[in-house]
């Protein structure tokens, strides 16, 4: 779904090509010059869609309206990089006073964007010295110093204004090597570093903190870097996407003050060696772990984005219920992402990162419910309908099928059914009736859309439950809900470590009695949905098509459920789907 306008799509795209042809003309111009711009222009331009300039492009028009640190968090979450810190940024970055950052430069723009994420962690005040390509970025340009590092000296005035920012005590970021890293006889490092750093240094009294980041481009990038380097940087986009879901790892060194008495050059060697001694041999590597959450998004700006959705109706109590697809970066999709986040972590799940928020969000629909009193977001759903998801994207367009293989058996089944999941309610809600005014509101939902037969979703067990808890549950479920067809496969299937647990020949509601007393003796419990899903429906009305494990949701065991509608009891089809307006407790 496009969300731009095409007036503002007229005047952004390109932007990123467009300076990164300007950035490549600064530093090789023999490659521009005479016959060979006539080889070397139709190659780069070639290369814009296979090198993910294109979908840049497409990110930076939909988040015009983003700047600063939101433009930064906004493309972190697009690039879905994440990154991990040692040691803590607080432990290290003095929260005030001048200072000046020296960092490798091993990946590209996304050492930029994870330094500037992390420095704003203690402190707001910082600038990162850019090259023409960030220039470009209007929304960055705050958090900018612009200095022409590439190719030729920086002009005396963009000299002057680095000084001036460490002078009015605020923090400098730069990348000695003006360019990023490339394959060498010893390895993957820096080019030369230019000395200039050292300079500003020693002039203002700043102290200096040195930053080695843990990151490596592809072996295709350094191959086409080694044999035509405007090739190799006209890549650096492609490698930005390559690197998604992999994790940048950033060690901190201390801040001191630069000794006097020593050359630009002995300054310079000397940090170099420290800053790539930091993380040695693990000793300071960063280890994973999960990353701070955001801060929590404007209220009046969350609140101004929930009352333009679209009405499914209000509760008995005042909570409201609305529905719509929401744009990268808007502040109730952070909220969102962020609440999603802090919920899971309380069962012992999430993703680690900062949010939880991927591809999806932005063309699924987002059911969510809303306290007006407290001004908050209480819980949300997301949903996707088959038909149009399969239409314009294909399986690859529905989130399971990232987790599972869906069989062409399948296939019509998909088409006339609803994938629901990232399901939450914060914790400050729980014990109320927020999960059930939920589901009303995608009762409400469907009564929309009657051609929606079958629902479909992961549903998660959390990896903290004890591995002889999660084999009881996972056996329960595929024993007397599972399906003998095989019409989906785990792409990291659920193995256990012994034989599976037994249920004899027990019919199903005596089973779970005595799956209910086993989780009891190892401090467990069945996982809420599991129980709620499987009792909407009459026997056969819900199934449980695979069992897999997904890595990316801290090994959480997923259960790709498919619950038929036409098969819901009958009560519970009259609370959902059917009940009277006059009797509803959610009224449009």
């Amino acid at each position: 779904m496009s969300l731009r306008g095409p007036k503002l799509c007229a005047v952004s795209q390109g932007l990123a090509v467009l300076a990164l042809e300007r950035r490549l003309q600064d530093r090789y111009p023999h490659w521009f010059a005479g016959r060979r711009s006539r080889l070397v222009r139709p190659l780069l331009r070639g290369l814009q869609k296979w090198s993910g300039l294109d979908a840049l492009d497409a990110f930076l028009d939909a988040s015009h309206e983003l700047h600063g640190f939101a433009l930064v968090q906004a493309g972190l979450d697009f690039l879905q990089a994440r990154y991990v810190v040692a040691p803590t940024p607080a432990a290290c970055i003095p929260a005030r006073g001048r200072l000046l950052i020296v960092a490798n430069h091993p990946s590209g723009a996304l050492d930029a964007l994870a330094l500037l994420d992390c420095v704003g962690q203690v402190r707001r005040d910082v600038k990162i010295v850019a090259n023409d390509f960030l220039w470009a970025l209007e929304g960055l340009r705050e958090l900018l110093l612009p200095v022409r590092i590439l190719g030729g000296a920086p002009s005396p005035a963009s000299v002057r204004a680095i000084e001036q920012a460490l002078e009015q005590e605020q923090c400098v970021i730069v990348f000695p090597a003006g360019e990023v890293s490339r394959l060498g006889w010893g390895g993957v490092a820096d080019a030369r570093w230019r000395r200039g750093f050292t300079r500003f240094a020693l002039r203002t009294a700043t102290p200096v903190l040195p930053v080695r980041i843990h990151a490596r481009n592809s072996a295709l990038f350094y191959g086409a870097s080694a044999l035509f380097k405007p090739a190799g940087t006209a890549l650096l986009a492609r490698e930005m996407f390559a690197r998604r879901e992999r994790r940048i790892a950033l060690s901190l060194g201390r801040a001191r003050a630069l000794p006097q008495g020593q050359s630009d050059a002995e300054l310079m060697r000397g940090l170099r060696r420290e800053l790539y001694a930091l993380g040695r041999a693990g000793a300071d590597a960063p280890a994973p772990s999960e990353e701070a959450l955001v801060a929590a998004e404007d209220p009046a700006a969350v609140a101004a984005e929930f009352a333009a959705l679209r009405s499914l109706g209000q509760t008995v109590d005042g909570k409201q219920i609305r529905v719509g697809r929401l744009r990268a970066g808007s502040a109730l999709l952070r909220e969102i992402g962020r609440l999603r986040e802090l919920t899971f972590r309380a069962v012992g799940e999430g993703t680690g990162r900062r949010l939880d928020l991927d591809d999806y969000d932005t063309w699924y629909e987002h059911i969510v419910l809303w306290d007006g009193a407290a001004a908050r977001v209480v819980g949300a759903y997301r949903v996707a309908r088959g038909a149009p998801v399969l239409a314009e994207r294909g399986l690859a367009g529905f989130y399971t099928a990232g987790l599972f293989r869906y069989g062409e058996a399948l296939l019509p089944r998909i088409a006339a059914g609803m994938e629901l999941g990232r399901s939450f309610v914060v914790p400050d809600y729980w014990g109320s009736r927020s999960i059930d005014y939920l589901w009303q509101g995608i009762g409400a939902y469907l009564r929309d859309y009657p051609q929606v037969r079958y629902l479909y979703g992961a549903v998660s067990i959390s990896a903290a439950l004890p591995r002889q808890a999660r084999e009881q549950i996972v056996a329960y479920y595929a024993h007397y809900y599972g399906d003998a067809l095989g019409e989906a496969a785990s792409a990291r299937p659920f193995d256990y470590a012994q034989a599976p647990p037994a249920f004899d020949a027990l019919d199903a509601e005596t089973a779970f009695k005595v799956l209910k007393g086993n989780l009891d003796a190892l401090g467990a419990a069945v996982p809420m949905l599991y129980k709620q899903y499987t009792e909407l429906c009459e026997p056969g009305g819900a199934r449980f098509l695979a069992f897999g494990v997904d890595p990316a949701f801290n090994d959480a065991v997923d259960g790709l459920i498919e619950l038929d509608l036409q098969r819901i009891r009958s009560k519970k089809r009259m609370r959902y789907l059917e009940r009277p307006r006059s009797q509803a407790e959610v009224t449009a």
